[in-house]
């Protein structure tokens, strides 16, 4: 057959247009959570406005908008299934959530036997589509059958210490979604700030809603200044002036409650409120101090006064309230909270010890369990289940109630509650509370987390309901610090909520996965945390000469650097290969994402270091360390020496003592024994504060009040024996590790062999 020049060169085009746009799809490699099964075939599916979209089912009307809006195009409802190009069709006998995806070259189908499996099918679909926008609105043509492992895939957000606006709401939302998550726990209220408008309390926004600034507040003015971080900085359009005062706060009316509700439900998540009770009440026992015990409202050593559970009005005002949140609330599950309550005033009120009495109560813990029993009774004649924090599991609830397990000491709790048929929710704070500081092993910690407890039955296995991710916010007060907090580590929890374990073997092919997300991510202007730059420590040490090096996993970010002291910004020296260095220097630096914003500051000295001579110690020396053991009050290490001394003992690590719990402080002493001249790499991980000295200088400083951080250092040692010190104090159980790190960046804990004392 003859073809014209002409043809030809088009022919070449077209082909080269095709193969461009293949080269900028995402892959069904890219997507998280990783689907069930897969088969790709050749060829593409190109959306188009004005393309034709068949539903057969009224109650997929909504999944029509989700799906357009995704794509940024109108669709245009067809009553031909035959001649439609899109088909979204309810059948009988798929898993619940599950989705069957089939996508050709001029058709694509996506079926499922529920609501939330045809959201989750289009929230693959948005993930195969191209990135880059000059691809198209094309995908690969697929062959896709998925379902989820757990049925409650949950995050978690606390609107009171920290006030987040609709929009900012609906925003995670639209990325809950994107990720396959369908439960929104939603904590409304605590003693910060009343965030939900309850027309038959009306000061409970009026007042509740607002506040001068509290110490978490100043807590945020200072990181933003010290760390000069703008994602620390209290919203402007969330503070008023009142009578010369400035006031911070926001509520949600009940309009806007029923309206983000709505929206989650067509991205096929459930919204479950949480009205803590009877602790963390504050903000409405101000308004309303009937509700407290009488003369006794106010903080105690760490917790604020509960309610009055004694008084028939204040559970009366308790039940007018979920009243109210019932009618804007249509799942059936509601969150009492139930923790963390300082039940002191209960033993001092006379209205407590009369309920005490009249219930035959022993114990104000036997009152708790009492009133949350109440509610329980409450929710269930309403049509409504409780879901508490795992203390409740305490107090005798029904199997019809579930847990949320957060405290990662107290697995106890999990089995206590699947042993009594009760559902349970994985969030223990150790893995899954995403106010603490974000490490460079975090991603892998939650991906290799086992959701499941050891010990319990193929019963109790099956009431392990799924999991969820929760965001505190006392030091989070803005949109951009909550996302910077929340990405990427919760794509991991997508991952182990939507896979089976045995399908969680490939944690490189997964981070891979994620840095392409996280493209998708800059394209949804999403402030993601950037992957901790590496090949440096904190201090870096050498004798002739050194380099400073720095690596990236994501090749899409620019990283910049100064050596005068200032911040690097856009405009500062560009990061391409490894800088020499002859004598001592400072460098700071950041990545920069592609739309230009910036992660965190770093900072690396380089010291030009004599190798430190090793002392002369005649004496014979035993193994390990000498320990005191303290009992702590205070913030920083150096409260440490006005402590209470409880004990003095021998430790062979660096460790966390065995059965203690928080409120404690440690120092070591002794020597550490080096066995050859060289420049050493230590790291300290410490939750709370640790300081490590050397022949009486400081190498690492980690002190202060925080979760779990790790800082590094390099020294150069002549080989023997160097006098060492480390300070450590925690509250609430802590972690705590002395790290040497080799030539090749593999880390292994200090050997004990080289801990000596006199």
């Amino acid at each position: 057959m003859k073809i014209s020049l002409q043809s030809f060169l088009l022919a070449i085009s077209v082909s080269a247009l095709i193969s461009c746009a293949q080269k900028n799809l995402s892959t069904e490699k890219d997507i998280i959570p990783s689907p069930v099964e897969i088969i790709k075939s050749d060829g593409l599916f190109t959306f188009k406005s004005g393309m034709s979209l068949y539903i057969n089912d009224k109650n997929l009307a909504p999944a029509h908008t989700l799906l357009q809006n995704s794509l940024e195009i109108d669709l245009v409802e067809s009553h031909e299934e035959l001649s439609a190009s899109i088909v979204l069709r309810m059948i009988e006998g798929m898993k619940e959530g599950g989705y069957h995806l089939s996508v050709n070259n001029d058709r694509l189908l996506l079926e499922a036997s529920d609501y939330s499996g045809i959201v989750a099918g289009i929230s693959t679909i948005r993930q195969l589509l191209p990135i880059e926008a000059e691809s198209g609105l094309s995908i690969p043509n697929v062959e896709i059958t998925d379902y989820p492992h757990y049925q409650w895939r949950g995050m978690h957000l606390d609107v009171s210490r920290h006030f987040y606006s609709k929009k900012e709401v609906m925003k995670l939302l639209d990325l809950m979604s994107l990720y396959k998550f369908n439960k929104f726990h939603w904590h409304l209220t605590d003693d910060q700030g009343w965030r939900i408008e309850i027309k038959k309390y009306p000061l409970l926004t009026e007042k509740g809603a607002w506040r001068k600034y509290n110490d978490q507040d100043r807590t945020c003015m200072q990181l933003e200044k010290s760390m000069h971080n703008p994602d620390y900085a209290i919203p402007t359009d969330k503070t008023s002036v009142i009578e010369g005062d400035t006031i911070y706060g926001g509520f949600y009316t009940q309009d806007e409650i029923k309206e983000v509700v709505n929206y989650a439900a067509e991205r096929g998540i459930d919204v479950i409120p949480e009205i803590d009770m009877p602790g963390h009440f504050l903000a409405a026992i101000q308004q309303y101090p009937d509700i407290a015990c009488d003369g006794l409202i106010g903080w105690g050593q760490v917790f604020s006064s509960p309610i009055c559970v004694g008084k028939d009005s204040t559970l009366e005002f308790c039940k007018n309230i979920w009243r109210e949140v019932f009618q804007m609330f249509p799942y059936e599950y509601v969150h009492l909270g139930g923790d963390e309550v300082d039940k002191t005033n209960w033993n001092k009120c006379k209205d407590c010890q009369k309920r005490m009495k009249s219930e035959g109560l022993a114990t104000p813990e036997a009152l708790q369990a009492w009133f949350v029993r109440e509610m329980e009774a409450f929710f269930l004649q309403n049509g409504k289940r409780l879901v508490g924090w795992d203390e409740v599991v305490e107090d005798g609830l029904s199997d019809k109630s579930v847990i949320s397990w957060w405290r990662s000491w107290c697995t106890d709790a999990v089995h206590k509650a699947t042993a009594a048929g009760m559902k349970t929710i994985i969030c223990p704070n150790s893995h899954l509370y995403f106010d603490y500081e974000q490490k460079s092993d975090f991603l892998k910690k939650i991906y290799d987390m086992d959701v499941v407890p050891s010990g319990l039955s193929d019963t109790q296995k099956s009431l392990v309901w799924g999991v969820q991710c929760n965001v505190w916010t006392e030091w989070i007060p803005t949109m951009e610090r909550m996302e910077y907090m929340v990405f990427p580590r919760m794509m991991a929890v997508s991952e182990i909520a939507w896979c089976e374990k045995s399908r969680l073997n490939d944690y490189k092919t997964f981070e891979q996965r994620v840095m392409n997300q996280l493209k998708r991510l800059d394209k949804l202007s999403v402030n993601y945390r950037i992957p901790d730059l590496t090949g440096f420590y904190d201090r870096n040490v050498f004798v002739d000469k050194g380099e400073f090096k720095v690596d990236c996993i994501m090749p899409q970010v620019e990283i910049r650097y100064t050596m005068d002291g200032t911040d690097p910004s856009s405009e500062s020296a560009l990061y391409t290969t490894p800088v020499t260095v002859t004598k001592d220097t400072e460098f700071k630096f950041r990545a920069f994402r592609p739309d230009g914003t910036f992660d965190k500051l770093y900072t690396a000295s380089f010291v030009k270091e004599a190798v430190r001579p090793a002392l002369k110690v005649t004496e014979n020396l035993k193994p390990g360390l000498n320990v005191a053991l303290y009992d702590f009050s205070g913030n920083k290490c150096a409260d440490i020496a006005s402590s209470k001394l409880i004990k003095t003992y021998v430790s062979e690590r660096i460790a966390y003592p065995e059965g203690k719990t928080g409120n404690l402080a440690m120092v070591y002493n002794g020597y550490l024994e080096v066995p050859s001249d060289g420049v050493y790499t230590f790291s300290l991980l410490s939750d709370d504060g640790s300081i490590l000295k050397l022949d009486d200088q400081v190498l690492i400083e980690n002190d202060g009040l925080h979760s779990p951080a790790e800082r590094s250092a390099q020294v150069a040692l002549a080989a023997g024996k160097h006098k060492l010190e480390l300070s450590y104090f925690d509250y609430f159980g802590g972690v705590l590790t002395l790290y040497l790190i080799n030539e090749e960046g593999e880390k292994t804990e200090c050997p004990s062999e080289w801990l000596k004392h006199e």
